[in-house]
């Protein structure tokens, strides 16, 4: 036993009351723009409050996926494969967020 429980407990519900207001943002502005040209969005993401929130929005997703599928893993994988698919859990998420962060910068610059 690690007894990481209380740390990973309160790091989830922590990204979940982060992500809460920003998602809200999110959806406000996915239907405040439906409809929107591409160079219309572009716009929007371009003005430096919305370029933060978007990134801040995508970082907090893929820490709250990453510690929720560590959870999954935690649970329901047996202790064999267990550290192998933590860390490619740990790459996934990582990958994602940069993948995540570098579309958002070459779309909105």
């Amino acid at each position: 036993m690690t007894h990481k429980g209380t740390a990973t407990f309160i790091a989830q519900r922590t990204s979940a009351v982060i992500l809460l207001p920003l998602a809200v943002w999110f959806l406000a502005g996915a239907v405040a723009h439906a409809g929107a040209t591409y160079n219309e969005m572009r716009t929007w993401l371009a003005t430096p409050l919305n370029a933060v929130l978007m990134g801040a929005f995508l970082l907090a997703g893929a820490f709250h996926m990453r510690i929720g599928l560590d959870e999954i893993i935690d649970d329901y994988i047996g202790a064999g494969a267990r550290g192998i698919l933590k860390l490619l859990n740990f790459f996934a998420a990582a990958g994602a967020a940069g993948l995540a962060v570098y579309s958002l910068i070459a779309i909105a610059a």
